[in-house]
């Protein structure tokens, strides 16, 4: 009878994680712990050792919620989203840094465009590519 269940356990726990999305498949393995001795758990409930199930299932949600704080993963500092090539780009056109606010890119926008206007003596393609690297650099702002 408990290889049978064993069996139809282990089925049930393939089954249940292929259909988990992979977000969630994530989060269960870095809470690797708490799958750990939630296992246990089962596994002492089906041998009829319900004390021992009872602890390991305590510690099993005890560890949930702790293992994040615990996890050095967790601790560590999330590292800065990259900029593209093309933010990269943009900024270094207009001459602005990465933290730069929305007024700041409009202001440099305005004092770089106002050398490169075709009207003062600029081109038409420095004045385009300033304005899709103020537009772009907005637009992220949003």
């Amino acid at each position: 009878m408990v290889p049978v269940l064993l069996v139809v356990t282990l089925i049930f726990g393939v089954l249940f994680l292929t259909r988990l999305g992979g977000v969630y498949r994530a989060e269960l393995a870095r809470r690797w712990p708490t799958v750990l001795l939630a296992g246990a758990a089962f596994l002492c409930l089906l041998r009829g050792l319900i004390g021992p199930a009872i602890t390991l299932g305590s510690l099993a949600a005890l560890s949930w919620a702790l293992w994040p704080q615990i996890d050095r993963r967790a601790l560590a500092p999330p590292s800065p989203p990259q900029d593209a090539p093309e933010d990269f780009a943009a900024r270094r056109l207009l001459g602005v840094g990465p933290n730069a606010t929305a007024d700041e890119i409009r202001g440099a926008y305005r004092a770089k465009m106002a050398q490169a206007h075709p009207d003062r003596g600029g081109s038409h393609n420095e004045a385009a590519r300033l304005a899709a690297a103020r537009d772009r650099l907005l637009k992220k702002k949003r």
